[in-house]
């Protein structure tokens, strides 16, 4: 009776360590996810500032590459003795005309 006794005592033992260890080993799991969930939370937020920063310079290169492209273009068309126009002439589809316009 002794000895059923002193086993049981021994497996109730074995059974409560085994168990503090699982809820030992179950905290540490949750304490690792936990902190890797705020770590990718905060890595995405500074991936997201970048990004954002990088097409931001893009366009500020985008408009120089679009202001050099004009300058050239103006330099061809001097080349070529084309000149710069300041007066500008508008055509009014209101006033008559030689064409026949097939509307009326």
């Amino acid at each position: 009776m002794i000895r059923v006794a002193t086993q049981n005592h021994i497996l109730e033992r074995r059974i409560a360590l085994g168990l503090i260890s699982l809820c030992a080993a179950l905290f540490a799991a949750y304490v690792y996810f936990l902190s890797a969930s705020i770590i990718h939370v905060v890595v995405r937020t500074e991936l997201d500032h970048s990004a954002r920063e990088l097409r931001s310079h893009i366009s500020v290169l985008e408009g120089e590459f679009i202001a050099a492209q004009h300058a050239v273009s103006q330099n061809i068309a001097h080349l070529e003795g084309y000149e710069r126009v300041n007066d500008k002439v508008f055509v009014d589809r209101s006033a008559p005309s030689l064409v026949l316009n097939s509307n009326q």
